[in-house]
This record gives C-alpha cells, sequence and structure tokens, in this order.
C-alpha cells in the first residue's frame, strides 16, 4: 500500500474520513482487495484534462492520484501486463477497444463498472481479475452495493466483442448480374468484423461516378446488409466507393502516469473508419442472331453458303457459311437492327434478298432464308437449213 489514496483494482483508495463520492466517475466504491470497505472504486474515472472519462489498466498498481499527471494519450500497439508479466493479443486488445468504445463513455453507474471489468479481463487474461473465473474479478462484482446486472452485462460486452470487434473491412457486391446502361441495378454491401460476422446498424457514405444513385449513404440492417441502386450512364466502368466513418474503435489509447508506480488510464470513446472500392464493368448484354438456310423448291437445308451481317451503319461486324443442316450463327452481336447479307450462294441458286432482324438484350433472333433455284435456259431449237442444189456445170 500506498498511503491512504493509493488504487487497487481500477479504484482508489480514500482516507478513513472519506465517503462514497461521485466526483471519482460513474461505479461504485467497493472494498479493497484486503477487505477494508469503500476503498476502491470499480467504474470510470473522470480525469483532468480529458473529454469524458477514462479506465485504470493495472490492477495491482497505484491509483491515478499517485501518477503526478500524465503524458498525452497515445496509441497502444503492445500490451503488457504489469501484474502478470503476459503480453495481450492482438485480438483482445481490440475487443477491449471495442468496448470502451461502443459502451466507455458513459454516466451510468452500471454500465462503467461493466466496462470496467471488461478491460481487466482483457488486458489481465488468465489473472484474477479476469473473468469469467478470476476470484478478485467475482469479489469485485459480488458486493452488495453492486447489483448483480453488472456482471451480466459485462458478460454481454465480452459476447458482443467476440462477434463483431474490429478491425473492419467493407463488402460491395453488385447481386443483379451485370450493369446495364440505363437500367437500374441494386448493389449490396456489408460491414464485416474480425470474426467475419456481418455488422449490423452501419451507416456507409456512398461515392459513384460514372452512374446515378438513388441516396448518399445506406445503412445495414439487423442482418448486417444494406442495399443500394444505381443506374449506369452508359457502357463504361462505374466508381463505386462506401466509406464507414464512425466504426467502434480498434485501437486502445492509453495515458501513461509521469509516476511509473501508478495505473495507467485507457481512454473510452474514440472510433475507426473502413472503406472499400470496386469498379463496376457497364455493359449491354450481347445477343444473337441464327440463319437457316434452304432450298426453295425442296425446303432442304443448304450447307456452305456464305453470310455477313451489318450493323445499322453498314459496317460488317461478322460473316459465316452455314453448316451441314444449312446453320450459321452470329453471336455477341449488341442489341440493335441488323442487315442480313447473303455474299454467296451454292451453286443453282439465286442470291437471297438482303435481310432486316432485330436483336435483343440477351437474345437470339431467327433468320430465315430460302434460295430459289437458278432457271434453266431454254435450249435453242435447231433451225432448217435448206441447201441449194447449184446446177452442175461440165468441163
Amino acid at each position: 500500500m500506498l498511503g491512504a489514496a493509493v488504487a487497487l483494482g481500477t479504484g482508489i483508495l480514500l482516507a478513513p474520513h472519506a465517503v462514497a463520492a461521485d466526483k471519482w466517475g460513474p461505479g461504485y466504491l467497493i472494498p479493497d482487495s484486503t477487505g477494508k470497505p469503500n476503498t476502491s472504486h470499480i467504474g470510470a474515472y473522470n480525469t483532468a484534462g480529458i473529454d469524458g472519462v477514462a479506465y485504470c489498466a493495472d490492477p495491482e498498481l497505484a491509483g491515478p492520484d499517485a501518477a503526478g499527471g500524465y503524458g498525452p494519450a497515445r496509441p497502444v500497439t503492445a500490451w503488457t501486463s504489469k501484474a502478470t508479466g503476459k503480453t495481450s493479443s492482438g485480438e483482445d486488445l481490440a475487443r477491449a477497444a471495442y468496448v470502451l468504445s461502443k459502451y466507455g463513455q458513459t454516466t451510468s453507474d452500471e454500465q462503467a463498472a461493466s466496462v470496467d471489468a471488461v478491460v481487466y479481463t482483457y488486458l489481465e487474461a488468465g489473472s484474477t481479475y479476469a473473468l469469467p473465473d478470476g476470484k478478485r474479478a467475482l469479489e469485485r462484482l459480488g458486493y452488495s452495493n453492486v447489483p448483480p446486472s453488472v456482471k451480466k452485462r459485462a458478460t454481454g460486452y465480452l459476447n458482443e466483442a467476440k462477434t463483431f470487434a474490429g478491425p473492419y473491412k467493407v463488402n460491395i457486391k453488385p447481386i443483379d448480374g451485370p450493369l446495364k446502361a440505363g437500367v437500374k441495378s441494386s448493389v449490396t454491401l456489408d460491414v464485416t468484423s474480425a470474426s467475419g460476422h456481418k455488422v449490423p446498424g452501419v451507416k456507409l457514405d456512398l461515392d459513384v461516378s460514372g452512374a446515378a444513385a438513388d441516396a448518399a449513404s445506406v445503412t445495414t440492417n439487423a442482418d448486417g446488409v444494406a442495399t443500394a441502386t444505381i443506374t449506369p450512364a452508359k457502357d463504361s466502368t462505374v466508381d463505386f466507393k462506401a466509406e464507414a466513418k464512425t466504426l467502434p474503435a480498434t485501437q486502445l489509447r492509453a495515458l501513461t502516469p509521469n509516476d511509473s508506480k501508478a495505473q495507467r488510464l485507457l481512454l473510452a470513446g474514440s472510433s475507426s473508419s473502413a472503406q472499400a472500392e470496386v469498379h463496376l464493368k457497364t455493359e449491354s448484354p450481347k445477343g444473337a442472331l441464327t440463319v437457316t438456310k434452304t432450298a426453295a423448291d425442296t425446303a432442304k437445308p443448304l450447307s456452305g453458303v456464305e453470310f455477313a451481317v451489318k450493323d445499322s451503319s453498314g459496317k460488317t461486324v461478322a460473316t459465316g457459311k452455314t453448316d451441314a443442316k444449312g446453320v450459321w450463327e452470329a453471336k455477341d452481336l449488341a442489341p440493335g437492327t441488323y442487315t442480313v447479307h447473303e455474299v454467296e450462294a451454292v451453286e443453282g441458286y439465286q442470291l437471297a434478298a438482303d435481310q432486316k432482324t432485330t436483336v435483343t438484350d440477351g437474345k437470339a433472333a431467327d433468320v430465315a432464308v430460302k434460295d430459289v433455284r437458278i432457271p434453266e435456259q431454254p435450249k435453242p431449237k435447231p433451225r432448217p437449213v435448206t441447201i441449194p442444189v447449184l446446177p452442175q456445170t461440165g468441163a
């Protein structure tokens, strides 16, 4: 013990004449580890010079009054317990940051005490101060003036952090297949936690270029999914960005005491962000046309007939010949009007007239072409030839 104002747990040992007072911060005065009543505090601590509250983080060191002041808040990149000498895992640090961020900034005695119990559980894992079965942890939550709901709430925070603590990832996925110019398409978004669970209630700000968006932001529903609707302007690329700006913190912030015999403090509040960007290709779905070539006189298929397909500008976009069944297919055609032109007919048949046909989204147009046989030219009839008989002459 270090005199009349020493902290055990997160608390401050008060002088014998002191009374339980809220000036230390939201929470409850409890006996210290030796059983001396009203000499320790479970909850948050009001620290001069910071906005909000902080939580003590070294249960067996002196309280903040012995610190001689604190340095500026700094991010925690690694944490070693001064009680056990063990280093906390990155996972535990992120989970502690989650609880402090989401629930630490409070004026509720019950909530502050619950957060305090969680902080020690993560930073003093395996010690007597850690839930679920640390002796001192259970003792601190079992005093008559500490409601049983504090332990229940602390357990709930631990379970929630296990599911929803970061770091976070924003996921963007189109759900209507390829984007079509001028057609509304849906995009699903979610934010996943470090455990892979989708996080509900997250607002995502959208930044979309190359398409019109129906909303500037969306919020994930109870299942952790949000839907955005966009309408691409033309066949090109849509740049789709989404950012979650107010996620729970993923990193702790600590105040270091000027006197090393005092406890370090962890700040409540803070937040983190996550974003993602995808580049979605906008393309009108391709169609096709199928040419079936038959002889007009026999209805039999004609193979080897060459065709060309021309677009509305007269440009040839496909060529080919009919197969043994008299069929040829032109694929990957954008929606529009095309002219089917027979380039070369089979011997004995006339070229067919050009035909116009319309190709629509993702469908094949059927074009039937019949060749008419070239009529046989009539054979010329022989004309009678009369050879006049010339008179004979003598010698």
